[in-house]
Parts: structure tokens; sequence; C-alpha cells
């Protein structure tokens, strides 16, 4: 490791929380930090960690190295955002550098107070959710979700069997029209929604494993994947008992909401499969099952409505991240659950299905932000890399009534 230099104004406005700061405050803040370089393969947070600073990389790409073997690559430039790399403490991440990497470490406590004078900070719970340390207490839900997720106590459901066997299949080497119809022919409700969809004519003579044939023909591999694992995840919460739906119900009407406007934006869009894109807007936040389980247990606490919301929101992308995971969902989609909630996202030089699934996000909220707490539309990178029109936005949100609609039958 070899320090450089200290960061200079622009490298720390940078950092959202403290953007808006005086030239004066982000020079004295500069003198008491330091940019270094690490080397190939050095680790900078090691899985376990609970040191009260935030790692921010400045240039080049990491390596986070979860627990259960799955790493994903974070990668930054002189042109983007800074945000906290592997933020939860304990940290669940190996943080190893790929290649040679620039970076800062900076006190978190020292990030808050400086937070504490920025205006667009105190207003944005998200930037407070990023330098706060939820290790202090040890009565926060937020705590003991960590070390649970720390200790492997967090209980995480598994997919209905239909959806399992298609999702090992399909991340195989074999994945094709018979491999796929053999499995189906085993769950009639299913395959029978399938061929609905597929809306074969003079199918009378066909035998039922004719018609799976056909409509996985008709239809196509990725679509019938994209509608057997909505079947099961619809499945799956639909029967969560009604002390569950009383308290995620608005968190998953959200998700069907950003699934739908997902499958019209990548349908108008035409870059994207508008199945994969409606699959992964309904699971993109399907960690807060896991969350409200944990709040169940721990209901002695006597949370009130803004500590769970506010648990939800720290808590979603990781857990969201690890249970799919755990279900062996394609890195795109683990992607999605991880980032579709940063509106600063702005990580390639075209949109990817994580920025179509953010922009969905973003505008499946807009109706309920009766604080003003989302930023404005222009300064989301990801709505100018999809060229989108507030024209197509206004009809979006209309037809995605109807789309909600059709999802919902789907595991009806």
């Amino acid at each position: 490791m070899t320090e450089l230099k200290i960061p200079d104004v622009s490298t720390l406005r940078r950092i959202k929380g403290i953007s808006e700061l005086s030239d004066d405050h982000l020079i004295a803040l500069a003198n008491q930090l330091r940019v270094c370089t690490a080397k190939n393969k050095q680790l900078l947070i090691e899985a376990g960690s609970t040191e009260n600073s935030s790692l921010f990389i400045i240039k080049g790409k990491v390596a986070l190295n979860a627990l259960d073997g799955k790493s994903r690559i974070i990668a930054s430039d002189e042109n983007e955002a800074l945000k906290p790399v592997a933020q939860l403490r304990p940290c669940i991440y190996d943080v190893k550098a790929l290649g040679t990497v620039d970076y800062m470490k900076i006190e978190r406590q020292k990030l808050i107070d400086l937070a504490q004078l920025s205006e667009e900070a105190v207003n944005d719970i998200s930037v407070h959710s990023l330098f706060t340390d939820y290790d202090e207490e040890d009565k926060s839900i937020v705590n003991n979700l960590y070390h649970n997720l720390m200790d492997n106590r967090i209980q995480l459901p598994s997919l209905p069997s239909v959806a399992g066997r298609i999702q090992q299949i399909y991340n195989g080497k074999y994945t094709d029209v018979d491999s796929m119809a053999q499995i189906l022919i085993s769950y009639p409700d299913v395959s029978r929604k399938i061929f609905n969809i597929a809306r074969c004519a003079n199918n009378d003579d066909m035998s039922s494993a004719e018609k799976v044939r056909y409509s996985i023909g008709h239809l196509g591999i990725v679509p019938v994947y994209c509608l057997v694992m909505i079947y099961g995840v619809g499945k799956l919460v639909n029967r969560l008992p009604r002390q569950h739906m009383q308290r995620i119900g608005s968190y998953w009407e959200h998700c069907l909401n950003v699934a739908a406007i997902s499958r019209i934006l990548a349908k108008r869009n035409r870059s994207f499969s508008p199945d994969l894109a409606m699959l992964a807007g309904l699971i993109h936040g399907i960690g807060v099952l896991v969350i409200d389980d944990e709040l169940l247990e721990h209901h002695h606490l006597m949370l009130d409505h803004l500590e769970i919301d506010h648990a939800i929101q720290i808590m979603r992308p990781e857990i969201s991240g690890l249970l799919l995971r755990r279900w062996n969902f394609g890195d795109d989609l683990i992607l999605v659950a991880e980032e579709c909630g940063d509106w600063t996202r702005n990580h390639q030089a075209s949109a990817d299905l994580c920025d179509l699934v953010l922009v969905s996000n973003y505008y499946g909220l807009l109706k309920s932000d009766k604080n003003h707490s989302l930023p404005l539309v222009s300064s989301i990178p990801a709505v100018g890399k999809l060229g989108i029109t507030p024209e197509e936005i206004i009809v979006a949100l209309r037809e995605s009534i109807t789309v909600k609609r059709n999802i919902e039958k789907i595991f009806a």
C-alpha cells in the first residue's frame, strides 16, 4: 500500500452526503485523509470486520466475496459518484482489489457530523443510512439483522418445487425444450397457465405433454422460465399468514407495480426481454419477506412504523441479493436487487437491466412520495440512458394497471 496524496475537493464532492458543503469544510476534511493505492488481490476489508470507517473506491475495481462463496464486482472511475463499499457491520464480505485500486477510508462519525451541515443530507434518509453506525445499540433491529446475517441465523424461505427444479436446469448446461417440458408435465396447474398464455388454437387433439412442448416452443425458453419464476414467487407470497401480509402488503403491491412498469418499458425500449424485466421488477425487493420474519421475531422491541420502514430500507438490498443467490438466480437479477434503489447509479455507458428496473422503481414510488424525498428525475442517470420521455412514462403508468392484473393471474 502506497500513500499517494490528500484527496482534492472535487473527489470529496463525489460523495453525495457531503457534496453540498463549502470548499472550506471539504478542504479541512481533505487534510485529514489520504488517497491510497492497493495492489491486485490486496485485502481492503475482511469479513467480520467492525471497523468504524467507510471505504470509498475512487478508481478501479474490487471484488466483494460473500460468506456463501458468491462474489460481485464493483467498479468506479473518476467521473462517478462515490458510495461506501460493503457498509454492513460486521462486514459480510472480503473486499479485495482487482488490479490497481485507488481508495480512501473515512471515519463514519466524521461523515455523519459533516452530513448534518448539508441541508440535502438532512432531508435525505438514504444519505443518513449510508453513514450511520448500526452496531451502536444492541436493541437495534438493524443490528439484530446484521448479526443474524453474519451468523447464518436468518432463515431463508425456499422456492416452490416447480420453480426450484426449473431454476436448476436453467442455470445448467442442458436447458432445452425437452428438459423443461419433462419438469412442467409434473405440474398441471403451472403447465395449464403457460399453455393458456401461449394461446394455441385447435388443441383438442394434443396430449398434455404435447401442449407443454408446444407452449415452450411457441413462447421461448426464457419467457417460460420467467413465467415459472413469477408463479413460484407469487405462490410463496400468497401462502404467507395474514399477519405477514398485513405488514408487507404495500411492499408487495409496489413490487407488482414495478414488474408491470418494467415490462412495458422493456417492450418500448426493445433492448431488453420484457419477460426478464417483469421478473426482475417483481423480485427486486424480495428480501422484505425475510426482514418481516425477523421483525416478527423481535416484536418485543415495540418498533414503530418509521423504525420498520428504516430497517427495510437499509437491509432490503443486501438480503434480497442474499436470497436470490440462495435461489440460484443469475447475476443480472441479483445486481438489480442490490442496486436498483441507488438513484445515482451510473456504471455503464449504455443502460442495463438494473437501470430499467431502477427507473420503474422510481416511478412506482413517485405516487406515494408525499415528503418529496425522491430526487429530481433529471438527476437520475438511468433515465437519460434509457431515453424515456415524460409522455412514455404517463402511458406506461396508465397501462401498468392492466399488466399488473395479468401478472397476478399467473399465480392466482
